[in-house]
């Protein structure tokens, strides 16, 4: 009865029950008393009636104050308490919700059983308490934290005939490899219970392994969006609040938290692989031993001879790939053809026999002791060669150096093609693709280019004597829109070689810079060029999307090489041609590392393709000239999901263009994913993927003690433990009585025009 009067609509209703006193009063004023001889007569009328019309007056009085105090109290939507109720009614409603941690730690064992199987037997067992009769008094609602927007059940009747198929969407639940958001969780579940519901109440039942990082995150504890602030929210709108508390006492733990390849990977070079582990626990372990495996063949490890609490360690293993593997992955019906790369699944695991038997208690999640990369290795990296020059004598060609860093042990694949050739080219089989004295190209071919960029290509401009500026900036610069970095001025220089320039390199050495200036600044600085374009460069952009690593030592320090990002991908402009006619650089020992070093940086600087989030989504883009629209996509159970590549967005430039990408959402198992495309020609190829658990979800600290007997959830939350729950009983729903107050509202209002009008007649 408290929670009533404490609405501000009775607060108002409160004021408002005084207006009829105040009306009342305020009329006896109107009056002036007038003292005359015939009142005697009156007066000794009236002594007759007074009382009853006294009374009658109050009667009439009561009835409009009582009038006012209903209509506020409609207003506030009272609650009848189920004490109340369920003698009236007989019966005690109740909707049961239930909000179940469904994340990767409820793996942890308890008792040598997964936590997240303890709190389904929890489960099943209250509702076979709530189940007693055939009739419905109870509903059951449930809701996992891994998609709380969709409830697993939605308000079903909960009886002895429905409790079968109840317990058998139970049973059928399992533990995903999300992190427990438990802010949006919980969010969702206040909206939940906040929503009307007739004829009763709602208790609300929390199934959480107690993690500090899930209650207390990066959000303060005092904000209203902190999931101990929701959960009190949520207590306020409901009869019963619990906490069940599925976890187990031992929080220790070790995980490896990441596997990634130090170099670029590419067969018959050795490829450095770096592993991390970390203790998540508070004692420290001793000779952690590291396992990395690649596919089905003989693991290697390394030692870790002590691992501090909260400590992080490295470990680096060395493998080399074989040359021109076929792949065709789990696609039974796939052809045999020499893909673009070719898919290794490597796997870094814990050693959890080398613990001990002692040892295991440190490590008490076995799912974050694995971690998984998909390994795309490649017999050559592709690079196109686009030759604007082409000559019937190798040496004269515009490409003919970079041609000749095509030798064994620089992984290079190169094709060479001419301008006119570049428009039926197939973007997608290449890295890298360089663009020799070449000043124009199609505009659907230049849509391709910045799309294929964009998805993390790389683009290299090396222009010369036959690029015309105008036609080139209209083309490639597009007034700095466009892909190029720079916008052509003129060719400069002196064609007779008389007089030179030379190269300035810039303080923060880039990377394919990095091997010749650590060996040999001084070579690189020698080197003579005669002739170059001066060029239209946007200074503002230097630092943030743009880098000079070269410049000219001429007079207006022109730039000789820039590097670009552009989306994912990268646009290495030089103001030298890729031959001999205007430099000596391509004939010089420092032209072969340093477009090598260029080119292992392009090709990984375009990011970790095959690391999937779990949770996230499985991209990749299509080339729609080379390969069908349909793609097949493993899971980790070797089921077939099938998509459709779709055009990157919905402009009229995109739909035209031959690059789709295609997307596959709400990746929620931990392992290797394995995508499958068709080109035109019926050829199958494979691209693997790998999804690895959020470290988060290895941290198994739990919620200090102080915290969860202290008001930390409030008055209303109680916290209980597996075992405690069965006890707790609820007193039953609450049930809102507005619609009676309306029609008591209108009986007084209806009593009160009656009573009015006959007293007043008869007065």
């Amino acid at each position: 009865m408290l929670s009533w009067f404490m609405n501000p609509w009775m607060l108002l209703g409160g004021l408002a029950v005084a207006s009829p006193i105040l009306i009342h009063l305020l009329n006896k004023r109107r009056f002036k008393i007038v003292q005359w001889a015939a009142m005697d007569f009156l007066f000794e009328a009236d002594k007759k009636n007074r009382r009853r019309v006294q009374l009658e007056n109050f009667i009439l009085l009561m009835l409009r104050c009582l009038a006012m105090l209903l209509i506020a109290l409609m207003f506030s939507r009272p609650f009848l308490p189920s004490s109340v109720t369920s003698v009236l009614q007989q019966a005690q409603k109740l909707e049961r919700v239930m909000l179940i941690d469904d994340s990767l730690s409820q793996h942890v064992l308890r008792n040598a059983e997964p936590a997240f199987d303890v709190a389904k037997e929890n489960v099943k067992e209250l509702l076979a308490q709530f189940a007693d009769s055939d009739k419905t008094e109870d509903w059951l609602t449930i809701m996992l934290t891994s998609n709380p927007e969709q409830p697993l059940l939605a308000n079903e009747p909960l009886t002895k005939n429905t409790l079968p198929s109840l317990s058998q969407a139970i049973d059928d639940l399992e533990c995903t490899d999300k992190v427990a958001d438990y802010t949006a969780s919980l969010t969702e579940l206040k909206r939940y219970v906040s929503g009307q519901r007739e004829g009763g109440g709602r208790v609300t039942y929390f199934f959480s392994d107690m993690r500090e990082s899930d209650w207390i995150n990066a959000l303060d504890a005092t904000t209203e969006s902190a999931p101990n602030r929701l959960m009190t929210d949520v207590s306020e709108q409901t009869v019963g609040c619990f906490i069940v508390d599925v976890g187990g006492p031992n929080d220790q733990n070790l995980a490896i938290t990441s596997v990634r390849p130090q170099n670029l990977q590419v067969a018959d070079k050795v490829i450095q692989f770096n592993v991390k582990v970390a203790n998540y626990g508070t004692q420290t372990v001793n000779d952690v031993r590291v396992l990395l495996q690649v596919d089905e063949g003989q693991p290697d490890y390394e030692v870790i001879p002590s691992l501090a609490p909260g400590q992080e360690s490295e470990l680096a293993f060395r493998y080399v790939f074989p040359v021109a593997k076929v792949d065709d992955g789990d696609f039974p019906d796939a052809t045999e053809v020499k893909p673009r790369f070719t898919n290794y699944r490597v796997k870094a695991e814990i050693d959890r026999q080398s613990l001990g038997e002692q040892g295991l208690v440190f490590d008490q999640l076995l799912e974050d002791s694995v971690s998984f990369f998909a390994s795309r290795v490649k017999d050559g990296i592709s690079v196109l060669l686009v030759d604007g020059d082409p000559s019937a004598s190798s040496e004269r060609s515009e490409t003919h150096y970079l041609r000749s860093l095509q030798v064994a042990g620089t992984g290079m694949n190169m094709k060479v093609v001419t301008a006119s050739e570049l428009e039926t080219e197939s973007l997608s089989d290449f890295e890298v693709i360089f663009l020799c004295n070449v000043d124009e190209a199609s505009r659907d071919r230049v849509k391709s280019l910045e799309q294929w960029v964009g998805d993390g290509g790389a683009l290299v401009f090396m222009p010369g004597n036959r690029v015309r500026a105008k036609t080139f900036n209209e083309t490639f610069y597009q007034d700095g829109a466009g892909l190029s970095p720079l916008g052509l001025v003129n060719m400069t220089g002196d064609p007779t070689m008389a007089k030179w320039v030379n190269f300035e390199i810039d303080p923060q050495i880039h990377p394919a810079l990095r091997v010749i200036v650590d060996s040999d600044a001084s070579s690189l600085s020698s080197v003579d060029v005669f002739s170059w374009w001066t060029s239209e460069l946007k200074s503002e952009l230097i630092g943030k999307t743009m880098l000079v690593p070269l410049r000219l030592n001429d007079q207006e320090n022109s730039p000789a090489m820039v590097d670009r990002t552009y989306g994912s991908g990268n646009v290495i402009m030089f103001t030298i041609p890729g031959d001999g006619d205007w430099t000596m650089w391509p004939s010089s020992p420092t032209f072969p590392p340093v477009m090598i070093d260029l080119i292992d940086y392009l090709v990984g600087s375009s990011g970790e393709g095959g690391i999937v989030d779990i949770g996230g989504t499985v991209t990749y883009p299509v080339d729609m000239s080379a390969y069908e629209n349909r793609v097949a996509l493993l899971n980790p159970k070797n089921e077939k999901i099938e998509s459709v590549a779709r055009p990157v967005n919905d402009t009229e430039a995109a739909k035209s263009s031959v690059l789709y990408k295609v997307d596959f959402d709400n990746i929620n198992r931990r392992g290797f994913y394995e995508l499958g495309l068709t080109r035109h020609t019926g050829e199958k190829e494979a691209v693997l993927f790998a999804a690895n658990v959020d470290p988060r979800e290895s941290k198994l600290k739990r919620l200090p003690q102080a915290s969860m007997e202290g008001d930390f959830f409030g008055d209303k939350v109680k916290l209980v433990s597996t075992e405690q729950l069965a006890g707790e009983k609820v007193s039953g729903g609450d049930t809102e009585i507005w619609m009676q107050i309306l029609v008591v509202l209108f009986c007084i209002l209806a009593l009160e025009q009656f009573l009015g009008w006959f007293w007043g007649k008869k007065r």
